[in-house]
């Protein structure tokens, strides 16, 4: 089944809009911010501007109030881009640090931070992971003390993208005791006194994106920018998780799609011993192989989102999506740079930089072995299940 079978006619028209602009207004650009490990702020306001940034939520808050089938358009061509860093530090804006406020947020909490996100005037970043704390959300430890009408935080966060760009911190602390219900979420604004970028850390890929530490030193933040009530902030990043994941999975099988047409393309003009290289089975069976397991973390991602666009509980068909295509795309990209050789290791090609690009998508948006732990949590197998 081609894609255009599970998209409609609006979502192949804006496929073309979003096709031209990265084309013309990102793809020039990607090598300076390789190589400056950043991307220039003001492309969000130019997303902004053509509606990019708040695709699925309500057009009074500056979105555009369409189905998830139009983000997966979005994400796929944001790929093509070939800067899977830059298409991160998006998706963090658009489908990790803003769907908890907007499910949970207040009118004037959306009029004052969601808007402004959608126009990409306000730079957003999500900070869950801390030095000690990871998988285990429920266990993180930076702490906020209710003080009169204010929050003091105190505490690390680590591995934040876009944290030394944002403008806003949708930020995870404990208000409680321990476990998940001691968890709450507070948006931090970045010129709060006591909030600072520790560092920005260096990476083995995604080097158009940003990655930070971020410390929180008697940061005395607003008791009005409390997320929902004190004790569900865990809860509002479980609901928002399908959509995260479900980009993730985009990103990584967009990726390895490009990795593919980079392999053939390759192999149809190389020779060795008197023929193209795609003439030797060994070399003609991997590129069988890539297309096929593409195609299958393609479906299964369209399925997910058709189910989640269709109200229906889509838990571990989303993990399935995201285990898949995440694990499937290291493949593919491991065979892309072996059939390129020692060309496949040269920065000048595309397959370098989507080889060291992919593998946080193992690890982001959980990993593949809490994806592993979700699927037979579903299956009925939770009492099998460590750390459950």
């Amino acid at each position: 089944m081609h894609s255009d079978c599970f998209f409609q006619d609006e979502h192949i028209m804006f496929r073309e809009t979003v096709r031209r602009f990265v084309q013309k207004e990102i793809v020039p650009k990607v090598a300076e911010w390789e190589a400056n490990g950043c991307y220039d702020k003001l492309i969000f306001r130019r997303m902004g501007e053509l509606g990019l940034l708040g695709l699925t939520y309500p057009e009074e808050y500056g979105g555009q109030g369409a189905d998830l089938k139009m983000s997966i358009v979005f994400w796929e061509e944001l790929c093509r881009s070939g800067a899977l860093g830059f298409a991160m530090s998006t998706m963090v804006q658009t489908d990790m640090a803003t769907p908890s406020l907007a499910h949970m947020g207040t009118p004037d909490q959306k009029e004052k931070f969601l808007k402004p996100a959608c126009r990409g005037e306000k730079l957003m970043a999500i900070a869950i992971t801390e030095p000690n704390h990871g998988s285990d959300v429920a266990s993180i430890a930076t702490r906020a003390t209710l003080d009169g009408d204010y929050y003091r935080v105190n505490g690390t966060k680590m591995f934040i993208t876009n944290g030394t760009r944002a403008d806003v911190i949708n930020t995870v602390v404990r208000t409680g005791g321990q476990g998940h219900r001691g968890v709450s979420l507070l948006l931090i604004e970045t010129d709060t006194p006591g909030f600072s970028v520790g560092r920005k850390l260096e990476k083995m890929g995604l080097h158009s994106s940003d990655t930070a530490e971020l410390v929180f030193d008697d940061c005395k933040v607003p008791r009005e920018n409390l997320l929902g009530q004190e004790g569900q902030g865990f809860y509002a990043l479980m609901q928002g998780l399908e959509r995260e994941r479900l980009a993730g999975c985009a990103l990584a099988y967009s990726a390895a799609e490009m990795a593919l047409e980079e392999a053939l393309s390759y192999a149809l003009q190389r020779s060795q011993f008197g023929k193209p290289i795609i003439g030797f089975q060994a070399v003609n069976h991997m590129i069988a192989e890539m297309v096929t397991e593409i195609e299958a973390g393609k479906r299964l991602a369209y399925h997910a989102a058709a189910m989640a666009d269709a109200g229906v509980r889509c838990n571990k068909e989303v993990s399935m999506a995201k285990l898949f295509c995440s694990e499937m795309a290291l493949r593919v990209l491991d065979k892309a740079v072996q059939i390129h050789g020692g060309y496949g290791l040269m920065k000048e090609f595309l397959v370098e930089r989507l080889y060291r690009d992919i593998k946080l998508f193992t690890i982001g948006a959980g990993t593949s072995q809490i994806q592993k732990n979700i699927i037979l949590t579903e299956m009925g197998l939770h009492q099998w299940v460590d750390g459950v």
